[in-house]
C-alpha cells in the first residue's frame, strides 16, 4: 500500500507493528533478596549453568542476558563501568553510612584503608564489605571507569563474581544463545533489595514499569527481611496500576519441604504474607531450581516435573508469548480493517457521475480546512489544568500515607536491637538511629511518589485518549468515513526523585538527652517521649517534602503532556491530510479502480 501516497501512514502503522511483532524483545525482571536463589533459578529457566551463584553478592551490578547480536555474538559479554562520579557517590554514601565523612574521592579512598570491622553493625556490613572490595580492586579498575569492555565467558563470571570487580560494575550484558532468548526474551538480574545499590530507588522503580514480566524469588522458609518487606509494598501500590497482571512470585528450593503439607504451609505463609503487602491473587510457584537445571540438563522430564518449575513455564509461555502477542495481532487486524474500508470508500466516490464527483471534491476540499482550523486552534490548557489538578491530589495523599506508618518506622529504627549491638556511646547510637528514621521516612515518601507516577501516566493516556477521540468525532462529522487508527498509548519518562528530607532542628545532644539506658527509654517512657517529639517535627519538613515532589512532578508530566497532545494533533493533521488526498484522487479520477480492488482483497485475505 506504500505505492499509494494516501495510504502511506495507514501502510506506516501497519509495517511499525509488523516490524515490533518480528523483533520484539520481552523483559523479564527478577527481583528477591540476594539469598533467593534469583542466579539458579534464571540458570534453571534457561536450562544450562551461565549466570555464577556468588557466595556473597552484596555489591551486585545488574545482570542481562540479551537475544545475539550482529555486533555481538553468542558468548560476547559488555561490561558497562561505573563513571567516576556515580562510584565516588556510592563511596561517600557507604562511609557516611559508616559514620565517616570524606569531602572528596582521594580522602574517601584514604578513609577506607583506616576502616575497622570491630564496630561496624549488621545494617553496615554490606557497606564495609563494598568498600574494602573498592579499596582491593581499584588500582586496576580506575583506568576503566566510564568505559564500556568487550569480555569472555570467562572474564564475565569473574565480574559477577569478585567483589572487587563487580563493585566497579553498572551493567553487563551477557550475549547468549537458548531457546528462550531465541524468542526474544531479556533477562534482567537485578541487585537484592537488601544490595547498597537499593537507595538507587529509581533504576528498581523503571524495571517494575518498563520489564513486561516481573518475577519475584523467594527461598523456601525464609523471612522476608525488611528490604523484601518494602520492595513487595511498592509492588502492592503499583499492581493495579498496569492493564495486566505480570507479576509472578517463585518459592524457590521447594524441595527442602518434607511433605506436601508443609510445602502448602509454605505457599500459603508467602500468599499471606503478599496479601499484607496489598498483593491479592498472587500467582504463587513452588520451585526447585537444582532439580529443575538437573533434569534439564541431564534431559530427565521425571525429574524436571517434580522440580515444580513446568506448571511456571506452561503458565508464563502462555501469558507472553501468546496473550501479549495476542494484543498485538489483534491491533494490526484493526488497521488490516481500516485500510480496506479506505479503499472501499474511494472504489465507491469514484464510481459516482462527474458533476456529483466535482461537488464533492469541492466540499471535501472546505471540509479539510474547517477541520484543519479546528484541530490547530485547540489548546492542550484544559487538559494540562485537569492534570495538575489530579497531580497534586494524588500528592496529598502520598504525604497521609506515609504519615500512618511513622510510627512502625520509628520502631524500626530505634529498636533494641540497634542499642545492644555495640559498645558505642549514646549521641553515635541515637544519631544512627535518627538517621535511619530519616532515611525509611524519605525512602517511603519517595516509594510512594514513584508509584504515584503511574497513576499520573495512567492520567495522561486517559486524556490523550479523550482528545484523540474526540478530535476524530469532530472531523468525522465533516469529513465522510474519516479514521484516525488506533490510539497508542504514549510512553512517558519518569522524573528522578532523589530529594533530601532535612529537618534543621535535631540535634544529636537533644537526642540523647531522651536516653539515659536501655531499659528507662525502652520500658520507661524516654521512647514513647522522643517519638512523639520527633512526628511533631517531622510535620512542616515532610510538608515541604511532598510539595516539592508535587512541584517537580507537576513540572515534569504537564510538559510532557504537552508534547503529547502536539505528537497527536500531528497524527490527525496527517491522517486528515492522506485520507482527503485520497478521496479527491479518487473523484478526480486518479487512481487505478482495479488496482485499489486488488489491494482491498489481498488486505481482506489477511483476516482469514
Amino acid at each position: 500500500m506504500g505505492d499509494i501516497r494516501a495510504l502511506a501512514s495507514v501502510a506506516r502503522a501497519m509495517r511499525e507493528k509488523a516490524g515490533r511483532l518480528a523483533s520484539s524483545r520481552f523483559t523479564i525482571a527478577l527481583f528477591g533478596a540476594f539469598s533467593a536463589g534469583k542466579s539458579s533459578f534464571a540458570n534453571a529457566l534457561i536450562g544450562q549453568r551461565v549466570l555464577p551463584v556468588s557466595p556473597n553478592p552484596t555489591t551486585a551490578a545488574i545482570n542481562k542476558i540479551m537475544p545475539p547480536e550482529a555486533d555481538w555474538p553468542h558468548g560476547s559479554v559488555k561490561v558497562k563501568m561505573k563513571t567516576l562520579d556515580a562510584l565516588g557517590s556510592d563511596i561517600l554514601h557507604s562511609l557516611k553510612v559508616l559514620g565517616s565523612e570524606s569531602a572528596d574521592l582521594p580522602s574517601a579512598i584514604r578513609a577506607i584503608g583506616k576502616l575497622s570491622p570491630a564496630h561496624v553493625t549488621a545494617k553496615g556490613k554490606p557497606h564495609f564489605t563494598f568498600l574494602k572490595a573498592v579499596e582491593k580492586g581499584w588500582t586496576a579498575a580506575e583506568p576503566h571507569l566510564g568505559q564500556e569492555l568487550r569480555v569472555g565467558l570467562d572474564e564475565f563470571r569473574e565480574y559477577v563474581a569478585d567483589e572487587s570487580k563487580s563493585c566497579f560494575v553498572d551493567y553487563i550484558e551477557l550475549y547468549y544463545s537458548n531457546p528462550l532468548t531465541e524468542q526474544g526474551i531479556v533477562f534482567v538480574d537485578t541487585p537484592g533489595a537488601d544490595s547498597i545499590n537499593a537507595r538507587h530507588t529509581g533504576v528498581a522503580f523503571n524495571y517494575i514499569k518498563n520489564a513486561d514480566a516481573i518475577l519475584f524469588v523467594t527461598y523456601y522458609n525464609h523471612a522476608f527481611s525488611q528490604a523484601d518487606r518494602e520492595f513487595l509494598l511498592q509492588l502492592g501500590r503499583v499492581k493495579d496500576s498496569f492493564e495486566m497482571d505480570k507479576m509472578f512470585f517463585i518459592v524457590n528450593a521447594a524441595d527442602l519441604a518434607s511433605s506436601q503439607e508443609e510445602l502448602d504451609g509454605v505457599v500459603k505463609h508467602v500468599e499471606d504474607n503478599l496479601l499484607t503487602h496489598g498483593i491479592r491473587h498472587p500467582r504463587i510457584y513452588p520451585v526447585s531450581s537444582q532439580r529443575a537445571l538437573e533434569g534439564k540438563l541431564a534431559g530427565d522430564a521425571e525429574l524436571q516435573e517434580q522440580s515444580g518449575l513446568p506448571p511456571f513455564e506452561r503458565d508464563f509461555v502462555q501469558f507472553s508469548l501468546e496473550e501479549l502477542t495476542e494484543i498485538a495481532v489483534r491491533s494490526g487486524e484493526q488497521e488490516v480493517k481500516r485500510a480496506a474500508n479506505v479503499l472501499e470508500q474511494w472504489m465507491v466516490e469514484a464510481q459516482s457521475d462527474v458533476q456529483q464527483r466535482q461537488r464533492k471534491a469541492e466540499t471535501i476540499r472546505e471540509a479539510h480546512a474547517a477541520a484543519k482550523r479546528q484541530l490547530l486552534d485547540t489548546s492542550a490548557s484544559n487538559d494540562e489544568r485537569e492534570l495538575a489538578k489530579e497531580i497534586q491530589e494524588l500528592l496529598y495523599y502520598v504525604k497521609q500515607r506515609t504519615s500512618y506508618r511513622y510510627g512502625e518506622l520509628f520502631n524500626l529504627a530505634f529498636n533494641p536491637s540497634a542499642f545492644r549491638e555495640d559498645g558505642r556511646d549514646t549521641k553515635t547510637l541515637m544519631q544512627s538511629a535518627w538517621d535511619d528514621l530519616l532515611g525509611m521516612i524519605a525512602f517511603d515518601l519517595t516509594q510512594e511518589s514513584l508509584a504515584t507516577t503511574l497513576r499520573i501516566e495512567n492520567k495522561m493516556n486517559e486524556l490523550g485518549r479523550k482528545r484523540y477521540a474526540a478530535w476524530e468525532e469532530q472531523i468525522a462529522g465533516k469529513v465522510d468515513a474519516y479514521s484516525a487508527g488506533e490510539y497508542e498509548p504514549g510512553r512517558y519518562v519518569t522524573p528522578q526523585l532523589e530529594l533530601k528530607l532535612e529537618v534543621e532542628d535535631v540535634q544529636v545532644r537533644w537526642l540523647a538527652g531522651f536516653y539515659k539506658n536501655a531499659k528507662a527509654f525502652f520500658e520507661g517512657d524516654g521512647k514513647a517521649k522522643l517519638k512523639n517529639e520527633l512526628e511533631q517535627k517531622l510535620i512542616e519538613p515532610m510538608n515541604r517534602y511532598a510539595a516539592a515532589h508535587a512541584e517537580l512532578l507537576e513540572h515534569a508530566y504537564v510538559r510532557q503532556y504537552a508534547e503529547r497532545f502536539d505528537q497527536l494533533r500531528e497524527l490527525q493533521l496527517s491522517a486528515l491530510e492522506e485520507h482527503v488526498s485520497g478521496l479527491t484522487d479518487a473523484l478526480e479520477m486518479k487512481l487505478d479502480l482495479d488496482e485499489l480492488q486488488r489491494k482491498k482483497e489481498e488486505l481482506l485475505t489477511l483476516l482469514k
